[in-house]
């Protein structure tokens, strides 16, 4: 089990972003793969380890979206390039919950730039198939990517609006009022 700093090592936005261009389409395929993945455990966590009401609405459509779009990129990846499921190491777990709105806004931005990695990655790989059937697969793949996007973008400038020091547990009782229905 690694730290929420270990789990979410500074990257470079940018660099992570270009590199689509240059992988061959089985680099590319694994390389979503993996990233769908980070995104899936992103999501798991904070389904898992924010307050359980909040977390519940707002990140369980998230993880059964997730799981469903990696299990869509693993059967193609099994039918055009099985050695793509193959490649990549385990996957880094924590268990070190977001406990200020600051950690949570950190993890938001996070799982937006594994989004936006997603985004191009896909867009690479259908750039590389050129094939109708894998298009129609990545085209919906694409739109849920972006809606995804928005959504945490959304989420993200709810969160920058409150105390970043604050306590998670005093943001999610400023959102959804407390057990008297005052909000």
């Amino acid at each position: 089990m690694g730290s929420l700093e270990r789990f979410f090592e500074p990257s470079d936005s940018s660099r992570a972003l270009s590199l689509p261009s240059q992988l061959p389409p089985d680099g590319v395929l694994g390389r979503l793969l993996s990233v769908s993945n980070r995104a899936l455990k992103t999501y798991e966590v904070m389904r898992d380890f924010l307050p359980r009401g909040y977390s519940k609405i707002k990140f369980s459509r998230f993880v059964e979206l997730k799981a469903g779009q990696v299990a869509k990129l693993r059967r193609l990846a099994l039918e055009l390039l099985p050695s793509t499921l193959s490649s990549g190491g385990p996957d880094e777990e924590f268990e070190v919950p977001p406990s200020t709105v600051g950690d949570y806004a950190n993890v938001l931005r996070e799982a937006i730039v594994l989004e936006k990695t997603q985004l191009q990655m896909a867009k690479r790989f259908a750039e590389c198939v050129q094939n109708w059937e894998i298009w129609a697969i990545l085209e919906d793949f694409l739109d849920e990517v972006q809606e995804n996007i928005s959504f945490l973008q959304k989420e993200l400038e709810r969160v920058e609006n409150f105390n970043r020091k604050a306590r998670f547990s005093e943001f999610i009782q400023e959102l959804v009022g407390d057990r008297d229905g005052r909000v």
